[in-house]
This record gives structure tokens, C-alpha cells and sequence, in this order.
């Protein structure tokens, strides 16, 4: 047994030398500090996988010993050709290996294999199983490991694991790049991260963050090419996103929104009926409105503190930026991401719970823009919360009976919907009743017909609309979750025949971006070089398919179908409802939705 621990070992240490390929794509800040990290972090890391893969195997002991050699050859053969493989997959793609990939090139719908090919990999496998069976019989007849050889191996690879697992969980917390994006390139590395352990060692960590210079190491082109701008002629126009966290495209109504809904028909603006979020948690939904691209992104967005480019461009075009949010709008992490170049940057608003904040907010954006320079054109987010609480304050009226307590802990797939759907739409109502003074405000300050104003949400909010006992978002991609309010007030009336036509079409979180950086900051790049997303102001093309994520997965969805890949690489092709369909997905989809996953990798 113990020569087969060290046959594992040196397993460790083979597939140690493979990971090496993952480090010399473009992009990779190589460090000192990176190079030792990592020298630290791959055999630590590959202990414990073949540690969890030996014992799998100790069954196999009780066979004959050409059994048993046969299979533990077997088994790590196959781990050190997909180890390379997935290599391979990681240069082309930057992402890893899992059963999703497996099944797109398999299907043969995009990748379509000759016979030489399979013949070259029957091949490569045998001679990686003779050789790690040849390296048995090695270990087997002449390797005499002592007590103490095989100690401190074992010593030094958990003594690794401890202290890669510590480091990153600082370099997480005081958003050291270099070392976060290693995490990217090592498949299957899930490295510790505690914010609560390092508040209480160091509860000022956030200050001693690195200032974002625009200059940072990135694994990713983004954008593609500099950007080209011709300076706006004249006063610009402000612009203004006035988003409602967990906000249903069904609420949007005279019922539920009586004031943004007559204010949206008193200004003739552009509901659209097709409109999806990014992905149906507030990470994904936000980057999506704000980088125009895939939230697929995010992790390597964040791990290099890269801003968006519709702010630090509207930062060059001297735009006054006013972050107003409830929630704190350090996490998810957008003061290292979206705003990283705001500074100062507010954080979040006065207030014991979120009805309190968003009545607060409402107030402090009065107040700034009030007292903003009126001669530069303004910036505006507003970001409520009191929806995805499902929150108003107790002397407010309820509008919609009767209204039921939450309590995400007895909901199932029994509960009637209806009462608690009532409380959601009745915090949808209350923030309703706070926006008025923010339109008064533009009207009495002169600025609303030079105002351009987005109103939407991050993701929508399901009431087991399914039948699948699914509450709330981050859960699924049916419509119930991703499909949001979208409506646009104050484009010009040039581009509104456009803007009829594409409200009826599929349109996406990533159309925004495209469109301010064309028509209100100058860009005369073309779109394809700082997002995947198409302008909105220009008839489109109809689309066929959306991408979209959350925190652990991503999907391609249609008007019908859902194909849906989870954080270990499982796929799931299902209906729009959720429920899963023996048909075969259009691969052709899957494909170019990877491709958009890459559009922005180094090569």
C-alpha cells in the first residue's frame, strides 16, 4: 500500500509539471510573488485531489497485484490525459474542462472528428496507461521508500496547502490581483476566502486596497482595441439608471407602479417586451448593464479590479457620477469593479433596514443634484432595495390584501403564492411612491428633456411561478427570474422607429453599453471592440438565443428552451419552465455563446 501511496506522489508531482501550460497563456501577471504561489499551490492542490482518487481506488487492493496495478494505472492515466486536454481547452477558451464541453464536442453538430483523430487518441491513451503502469512496476520493484521520505512529502504538501489557502484568502481580501488570478488557471481550485476572518484582523483592510490606475495586468483584452472618441459638440445629455432590485417585468403597471408608469406614458418613452437581465442574481445582472458584456466574466473582472469603460469614459467626458444606492454597493464587489474608479464612492445609505435606505437615498440624490455643477452633464444610479426585501414600512398602506409575512424557511412548493406575492408587489408599490421627486427635481431644475433615463432591474422575482418550488432568483433562467422591465425616457426622436422595432424583439442587459457609448459619450469604435451586446438605437436583427450567469452557472436560453450548465460543468437541456427535455440542443448555440465567454481573452 505504501508504494502505491508513493506511486500517487509522484503523480502529485507529474501533473504539478503538466499545470505549467496553464501559466504561459497571455495575461498572467508572473510574479515573484505568483511564481512561488503557485510552485506552493499545484502540489497542495494535487495531494488532495489524487489523496481523494487513492482512496477510491483502495478497494481495487483486495484484487490480484496485475488487477489491481492495472487499475490504479488506469485511473491515473486518465487523469494525466485529461489533465493535458484540459490544457489545451484552457489556451483556447480560458476556462476548464466539464461535462458541458464534453458534450458540445461530442455532438457533432460543431466539432466533427475523422478517423485519424480517434485513432491518435486510442494511441495517446495507451501509451500514457503503459507508462503509468510501467512506473508501477518501477515503484513496485525498486523504490524503498522509508518511513520519513514518505512523512515529509505528505508534511510538505499539506504545509502548501495551508499556506496557499491563507495567502489568497489575504490577497482575496486586500484585492491583490496577481495572486486572485490563479485561482483561474488551476481546474478544480476552490482556495479559502473569509471577509469576516480578515474584518477581524484588519477591519480597515478595504482603505489599503490598491488605487485602480486603469493600468493593471489583465489576462483578458478588454477593450479590444482603444478607444476612439469625438468629443459630444454642445451640452451632453445626463443619463440616468433608475433600477429596482428583484424588479418583475409583471409589476411594471398602473396597479403596482402608478407613478413610473404614468410618468413613462407622460414622456412617450419606450416600454420594451422582451427584456432580459444578464442573469438572474444581482453580480451578473449589474455587470451586464454596465460592461455590456457576459457576467462569465466577472470573476476575472474582479480579480484585476478592471472598471467598466461606460463609467471611466463618462469620467473623461467630465460627467458628474452619482452612486446612489440601499444595499452596500461593496458586495458584490462593484467598488472593485463597476466603480472602481469612482472615488470618493458611497457606499450604501443611511438606514436600519432597506425601506429606510431607499426613502434616504431618495432624499441624498435630491440634495446632490441640486448642488451638482449644472454646466457638466451628470451621471446617475439609483438602486433600490425594498423589492428584493420584499419590505415596506409598517405604517405604510398596503395596496394589495392579503399581504403575508416572508419567511424563505416555510416556503415549498405547497405554499400559496398569492399573499406573499402581494407583500413583493406591495414594496414594488412603496418604492413607487418615492420616485416623484426625483422627476420633480429634473423638471424644476431644467433638465429633463436633456435627461436621458433607463429604467429597469437587476433580475426579476419568482413566486414559484413554475410549480418547481423556486422563491426568489439566482435559482433558474426561466423569465420568472431574468425577465425584467425595461423602459427608455428621453431618446431622441430620430431613433425612435428603431427603438419600436427592437422593443419587440429579444433584447438584452448588454444593449445598453453599445448604445450610450455610440450615440451619448462619442465612441466611434465599433461595438464588437468593448461588448457583445447590439445597439439598440439601430434596427436589429432578430436573435435567436441570450447568454446569461449567476454566481456558479451559466446558460443559453431561448423563447423555448434552457441550456443551463452548473458550477461542477453539468449540463441540463430544459423547457422554458424549467423541466428538463430529452431533445438535443442546437449546439450551434452553445457554441457562440462560448465564444462570447472568449470574445475578450488574451490570445
Amino acid at each position: 500500500m505504501k508504494k502505491l501511496f508513493v506511486f500517487a506522489l509522484i503523480n502529485v508531482l507529474i501533473s504539478a509539471l503538466i499545470s505549467i501550460r496553464y501559466f504561459l497563456v497571455p495575461g498572467l501577471s508572473v510574479t515573484p510573488a505568483v511564481t512561488l504561489y503557485s510552485a506552493l499551490a499545484l502540489p497542495g492542490h494535487f495531494f488532495v485531489l489524487y489523496l481523494l482518487l487513492f482512496l477510491i481506488c483502495l478497494p481495487f487492493l483486495l484484487l490480484n497485484r496485475y488487477i489491481r496495478n492495472s487499475v490504479f494505472a488506469l485511473f491515473f492515466s486518465l487523469s494525466q490525459i485529461v489533465l493535458y486536454i484540459d490544457t489545451i481547452v484552457f489556451e483556447q477558451y480560458r476556462f476548464h474542462i466539464n461535462q458541458s464541453v464534453l458534450t458540445l464536442v461530442l455532438s457533432g453538430q460543431v466539432v466533427d472528428f475523422s478517423l485519424a483523430t480517434y485513432l491518435l487518441v486510442a494511441a495517446i491513451f495507451f501509451a500514457v496507461f503503459f507508462v503509468e503502469l510501467g512506473l508501477l512496476f518501477l515503484v513496485s520493484k525498486y523504490v524503498k521508500p522509508g518511513k520519513k521520505g514518505v512523512v515529509y512529502a505528505v508534511l510538505f504538501a499539506v504545509v502548501a496547502l495551508l499556506i496557499t489557502n491563507g495567502w489568497y484568502m489575504v490577497a482575496f481580501y486586500y484585492a491583490y490581483s496577481p495572486i486572485m488570478s490563479v485561482r483561474e488557471h488551476i481546474p478544480l481550485y476552490y482556495p479559502l476566502t473569509s471577509k469576516k476572518i480578515m474584518t477581524a484582523i484588519d477591519k480597515d483592510g478595504a482603505k489599503k486596497r490598491p488605487v485602480v490606475t486603469g493600468k493593471t495586468d489583465m489576462n483578458v483584452s478588454y477593450p479590444l482595441h482603444p478607444l476612439v472618441i469625438n468629443p459630444v459638440t454642445g451640452k451632453a445629455k445626463n443619463i440616468m439608471f433608475l433600477m429596482l432590485d428583484s424588479w418583475r417585468f409583471d409589476t411594471f403597471s398602473r396597479e403596482v407602479s402608478p407613478n413610473l408608469y404614468r410618468f413613462v406614458e407622460q414622456q412617450n418613452g419606450i416600454s420594451f417586451q422582451n427584456h432580459f437581465s444578464t442573469g438572474n442574481a444581482t453580480r451578473t445582472g449589474i455587470f451586464g448593464m454596465y460592461y455590456g458584456i457576459p457576467g462569465t466574466y466577472w470573476d476575472t473582472f474582479l480579480h484585476s479590479s478592471i472598471p467598466s469603460l461606460l463609467v471611466t469614459t463618462m469620467q473623461q467626458e467630465k460627467y458628474e457620477i452619482g452612486v446612489f444606492t440601499s444595499a452596500k454597493v461593496s458586495f458584490p464587489e462593484f467598488d472593485r469593479t463597476v466603480f472602481a474608479t469612482v472615488k470618493p464612492l458611497r457606499i450604501t445609505s443611511k438606514g436600519d433596514n432597506a425601506w429606510q435606505r431607499d426613502a434616504q437615498m431618495t432624499k441624498d440624490w435630491v440634495e446632490w443634484f441640486k448642488h451638482r455643477d449644472p454646466a457638466q452633464p451628470a451621471f446617475s444610479f439609483l438602486f433600490y432595495d425594498s423589492a428584493h426585501a420584499i419590505d415596506y414600512p409598517p405604517d405604510f398602506p398596503p395596496r394589495f390584501t392579503p399581504s403575508g409575512n416572508l419567511d424563505y424557511m416555510t416556503l415549498n412548493n405547497k405554499t400559496d403564492p398569492q399573499p406573499v406575492f402581494n407583500r413583493y408587489k406591495n414594496s414594488v408599490y412603496y418604492i413607487d411612491s418615492l420616485v416623484q421627486p426625483i422627476f420633480d427635481t429634473l423638471k424644476e431644475r431644467g433638465e429633463l428633456d436633456n435627461t436621458l433615463i433607463i429604467i429597469t432591474s437587476d433580475h426579476a422575482q419568482e413566486m414559484n411561478d413554475n410549480k418547481m418550488g423556486f422563491w426568489g432568483h439566482n435559482g433558474n433562467f426561466t423569465d420568472a427570474q431574468v425577465k425584467v422591465p425595461f423602459i427608455i425616457v428621453g431618446a431622441p426622436q430620430e431613433y425612435r422607429a428603431a427603438l419600436e422595432q427592437n422593443a419587440r424583439q429579444i433584447t438584452s442587459h448588454e444593449d445598453v453599453v453599445p448604445t450610450l457609448m455610440k450615440h451619448y459619450l462619442g465612441v466611434t469604435n465599433p461595438a464588437s471592440d468593448y461588448s457583445t451586446g447590439e445597439d439598440l438605437y439601430t434596427p436589429m436583427t432578430p436573435r435567436q438565443w441570450l447568454l446569461m450567469s449567476n454566481y456558479s452557472m451559466w446558460a443559453v436560453k431561448t423563447p423555448d428552451t434552457i441550456y443551463q450548465v452548473n458550477g461542477v460543468g453539468i449540463s441540463h437541456y430544459m423547457d422554458k419552465h424549467n423541466q428538463d427535455i430529452p431533445d438535443t440542443p442546437n449546439y450551434k448555440f452553445i457554441y457562440d455563446a462560448m465564444d462570447q465567454m472568449r470574445h475578450f481573452n488574451k490570445r
